[in-house]
């Protein structure tokens, strides 16, 4: 992956054409399945990482970058999002109700945005989860989806109650920090 992010900071247009489309179908390759699960719809899905290559090579230079694939997850989520929104407010533009200067948006579109932000909150709570080292993302997994107690956990993972309720309160804690990492990332291109 980072071999290829280094010709980002090159000017993309003195690059070679073989140059220019590694460096986009890798970046299509690490981005398209979180967009497409987003989008269901691959013309959709293909036109978000479009824009938002643009936006990456347009703006890479103003930022110092961390985590690549991260940062690039994060800046394609942000324009998946920001196209949602606008091509259903587009869609049902008639649906929007204007009395004294304020946009009142019926039920049902707010529940369509709500859904697409939930689906996106699932999708990088499960990303956090599995960022977990192995021991948290276990206790998690199994107090939270599977459902078993302080004691059957115990019991399976051979250690006592307390430290059950300790390694699940560090899961805790490390979990909120990797999926609010994820969640609250910029978006400042718009």
């Amino acid at each position: 992956m980072n071999e290829w992010f280094y010709l980002f900071y090159q000017d993309f247009d003195l690059l070679s054409f073989e140059q220019q489309e590694t460096v986009y179908r890798s970046f299509y390759n690490l981005v398209y399945k979180n967009t497409y699960y987003l989008t269901n719809d691959h013309g959709m899905t293909e036109d978000i990482i479009q824009e938002s290559f643009f936006k990456i090579n347009a703006n890479v230079h103003k930022y110092e970058i961390i985590n690549t694939n991260a940062w690039l997850k994060q800046i394609t989520r942000n324009t998946a999002l920001d196209i949602l929104k606008k091509n259903h407010q587009l869609i049902n533009l008639h649906g929007f109700n204007i009395d004294e200067g304020k946009i009142h948006i019926p039920e049902q579109q707010v529940e369509v945005i709500q859904q697409v932000e939930d689906k996106i909150k699932y999708e990088l709570l499960h990303q956090s989860i599995m960022s977990l080292k192995t021991d948290y993302r276990i206790v998690i997994t199994l107090f939270y989806i599977n459902g078993l107690s302080y004691k059957e956990l115990a019991a399976l993972l051979q250690i006592s109650e307390q430290a059950v309720s300790q390694r699940l309160a560090r899961a805790r804690k490390k979990l909120l920090q990797q999926f609010q990492g994820r969640w609250g990332g910029s978006n400042d291109w718009s």
